[in-house]
């Protein structure tokens, strides 16, 4: 119970950091928030995946974005060893893909806004793109690390 608990406040907050930030910062004018490190960039609609691949492909990002959910909470459903780490990762990849699968479905594009001044290449993302990185991050760390290790050491004993 404790790990729904920990997954159900990590989405919850990844999604309100998410579309409040996009509603209040997403029509602001441009402006520094760390002179030559991050900007506020005005406008960026994306109506593609990341690093506009797939751009105007919008129905079919709703739909594979569904189904990476899905997936997700199947996954979830078979990892025996959870920890708190496992279920912040998990939390934050749901809350950010659904946070960007909202604007999808209401807007027909996602809210993009920081721009890193330092990296001019780099594309403008949102905080529901930080949170899934981050996520991922975890999970990956998590599966390659830490996932069977508990079941391991027991069946040792």
């Amino acid at each position: 119970m404790k790990k729904w608990i920990t997954i159900i406040c990590s989405i919850i907050g990844v999604l309100v950091i998410d579309l409040i930030t996009k509603h209040f910062l997403f029509e602001v004018e441009y402006f520094n928030l760390i002179p030559n490190v991050i900007s506020i960039a005005t406008n960026h609609g994306n109506t593609g995946a990341a690093f506009g691949m797939f751009s105007d492909s919008t129905i079919v990002l709703i739909i594979v974005s569904i189904i990476m959910i899905i997936a997700l909470f199947i996954f979830n459903y078979f990892v025996k060893t959870k920890s708190i780490f496992y279920s912040i990762s998990f939390g934050f990849i749901v809350g950010g893909a659904i946070g960007n699968l909202i604007d999808r479905l209401f807007l027909g594009y996602v809210r993009d806004f920081i721009f890193l001044d330092f990296w001019p290449t780099f594309p403008v993302f949102n905080f529901a793109d930080t949170f899934l990185c981050i996520g991922a991050v975890m999970m990956a760390v998590f599966i390659l690390f830490f996932m069977g290790k508990k079941n391991d050491n027991q069946s040792k004993n």
